[in-house]
């Protein structure tokens, strides 16, 4: 989100933040800036930080990525396919 490498120090940190505010300010783009905002805590917490490295984001952070990302008409699935499962026709 910040576009900073693994190794980068904190004043690198701070400079990759204060850039992506001003492509994301909070009164014009409240999403783009909290998103900001929790990398940028993410990156300045050690453990965050070595924990992201480890095993990068949270699965359920990618889930939320991916359901923004779909059409609004995609994100509802009827009942149609959930009663193929338990039929066992799927």
């Amino acid at each position: 989100m910040l576009g900073i490498e693994e190794t980068a120090d904190d004043e690198a940190v701070r400079a990759a933040y204060l850039a992506a505010v001003r492509r994301s300010p909070p009164d014009r783009d409240p999403e783009g800036f909290r998103r900001v905002r929790e990398a940028y805590e993410a990156v300045r917490d050690e453990e965050r930080r070595l924990a992201l490295r480890l095993f990068g984001p949270a699965p359920l952070d990618r889930l939320e990525a991916l359901l923004e990302a779909m059409p609004d008409e995609r994100r509802h699935v009827g009942p149609g396919p959930w009663l193929d499962v338990l039929r066992g026709d799927r």
